[in-house]
């Protein structure tokens, strides 16, 4: 038991530390450095567990009567299920992983493209196997993590890493020496950002990275440690803000707006919300002053097929937006009257006007796209053909599709190239692996049972999960970004990896409340509180903490 606790907070460090800040020296195959790092590092920790796990069933099967006086001993909490060593009742998001796991063996199976199925497509790797040990990772860590929080600590701690040296990127410095064979003419001298990767990449990758700090800086009751979190989650919004996709500024809004709802419920959260985005608002014209100054090395950093300048060059709303927000917050801080306002009427006035205002800058945004197939950088030909293509294949692959990660051959077997590139420049020679949209790709790639078991995944989890801000938040964000993105080695894990963090923590809550029927349900997970207290040092010191 305690080697595959040690195990599984082993892989999460893996994860959220190694993953991120690996880069293998250079820009060039970055992707594949980090793939076959993340391939080799699940394959080896998952075998472990499913031997290990094995072999301890196999030796309790043979000791007829252990298990029976475990339980009545009470002991280290082994009948709880945990490991593996004994059965457990399945949850919805449990049985909607086992079964997208199935559809993905099957889809491979029925697949005409071979390897590709397999392994998945050339510099892209999201086959079958990719697919099957991110089932795994689910399953390992809802059944091996033991509530303990170092893991998730170092995790942050990296995280905060990454974004220092984004936006050093930003301002034109590169401390690394990433940039070094890029000329500031290059593309990937703007597009290329910190240890993740190009700017598509280090949204997914925040889509679930930023999730632990905000929910973190959300729960911390420590003063230095909400400091600290406050710290991580403004610059980790900002960044994703400014790096240059789209994407990103949806999914800050995303992040925010979750926060905002909580905080109807919530006070506490309320107020840090509030000051979380005021703080947010102060560093946007803050880094369109410095981009001023600094003159071209800034401005050579930064895409320039971006929107962002545009927004950032609003200095005095994003000044006049600050001071507001912060005003209100310093009201609820500080003057009872203020909080006994806010609890009443303008809390729901605030999330009013937040929606507004992000409707308006939705409506702005799509009046200055093209309407036509080349919308959003070439997006619409790419979901225009997956819908075609789709809807012209045989009822079998309709049901489990075409295969995983087969989505280029089948397209490109389908269409002629006339049609799929109309784009120039740089686009204008790619070869595109996936649709830029993960509920397409899958259509395409796994049928309709796919992308039900897909939706299944995050349905369930968004309701079982609903009191674990770290997932909520996940969920929603890697959801956001999941529209115009795709699967990858520095998100999707992280993504299961989080999911099966708050199926172990609500299974250590079930399992309590079993025990002592006169218990209550904690409020809400506790496993993101990385910031909070010591974490238990066995199962039996976490039952008497009520996790």
């Amino acid at each position: 038991m305690e080697f595959l606790y040690l195990l599984c907070n082993l892989y999460i460090i893996g994860l959220t530390v190694a993953l991120p800040l690996y880069t293998g020296g250079t820009y060039w195959q970055i992707g594949d450095s980090k793939y076959m790092l993340f391939r080799n590092l699940s394959l080896l920790c998952l075998n472990l567990w499913l031997a290990v796990s094995l072999a301890e069933g196999i030796r309790r099967k043979c000791r007829h009567g252990y298990l029976e006086g475990a339980v009545s001993e009470n002991r280290i909490g082994i009948s709880s299920g945990r490991c593996g060593f004994s059965r457990r009742r399945f949850s919805a998001t449990d049985v909607f992983m086992l079964l997208y796991g199935a559809v993905v063996l099957l889809s491979a199976f029925f697949s005409k493209y071979g390897s590709t199925a397999l392994t998945g497509y050339r510099e892209w790797y999201m086959g079958a196997v990719s697919q099957l040990i991110f089932v795994g990772i689910y399953f390992f860590v809802s059944r091996s993590y033991d509530g303990r929080r170092y893991s998730l600590a170092l995790g942050i701690s990296a995280f905060f890493v990454v974004v220092i040296l984004g936006v050093l990127h930003r301002l034109g410095l590169d401390p690394t020496g990433l940039m070094k064979e890029f000329s500031a003419d290059d593309w990937e001298y703007s597009h290329m950002l910190s240890t993740i990767g190009n700017i598509n990449w280090f949204c997914g990758y925040c889509s679930v990275a930023l999730a632990l700090p905000v929910a973190g800086y959300l729960k911390a009751k420590d003063r230095w440690k909400q400091a600290a979190l406050y710290i991580v989650s403004g610059l980790g919004l900002f960044l994703l803000f400014v790096q240059g996709s789209d994407t990103g500024i949806l999914m800050c809004v995303m992040c925010l707006g979750v926060c905002l709802a909580w905080g109807m419920k919530n006070g506490d959260v309320f107020g840090r919300t509030l000051l979380l985005a005021a703080g947010f608002c102060y560093l946007i014209p803050g880094y369109g002053i410095l981009g001023k100054l600094a003159g071209e090395k800034v401005m050579a950093a930064f895409p320039a097929d971006s929107i962002g300048w545009d927004v950032i060059n609003l200095k005095v709303w994003w000044l006049v937006g600050a001071l507001c927000v912060l005003t209100r917050y310093i009201l609820y801080r500080f003057s009872k009257e203020g909080r006994e306002m806010i609890q009443s009427h303008v809390r729901r006035g605030i999330l009013l006007g937040f929606l507004l205002a992000v409707a308006m800058g939705a409506v702005i945004y799509l009046v200055r796209q093209p309407m036509d197939e080349v919308w959003g950088s070439g997006r619409g030909t790419l979901w225009r053909v997956a819908w075609q293509g789709f809807l012209q294949n045989g009822w079998l692959q309709k049901l489990i599709g075409v295969g995983p990660d087969c989505f280029a051959e089948y397209i490109y077997s389908v269409f002629s190239g006339d049609e799929l590139l109309i784009l120039e420049g740089r686009w204008s020679n790619a070869v595109y692996a996936n649709a830029h949209n993960e509920w397409l790709n899958h259509l395409v790639n796994l049928g309709i049972m796919g992308t039900g078991c897909y939706l299944g995944i995050f349905a369930s989890g968004v309701w079982r999960y609903r009191r674990c801000k770290a997932g909520i938040l996940a969920l929603c964000m890697y959801g956001t970004a999941s529209l115009t993105c795709f699967q990858q080695c520095m998100s999707t894990p992280l993504l299961f990896m989080v999911l099966g963090i708050c199926e172990a923590s609500l299974g250590m809550q079930e399992q309590n409340l079993l025990r002592h029927g006169a218990a209550e349900q904690s409020e809400e997970c506790e496993f993101v509180s990385a910031q909070g207290d010591t974490a238990p040092e066995n199962l039996q010191t976490s039952e008497r903490q009520g996790y």
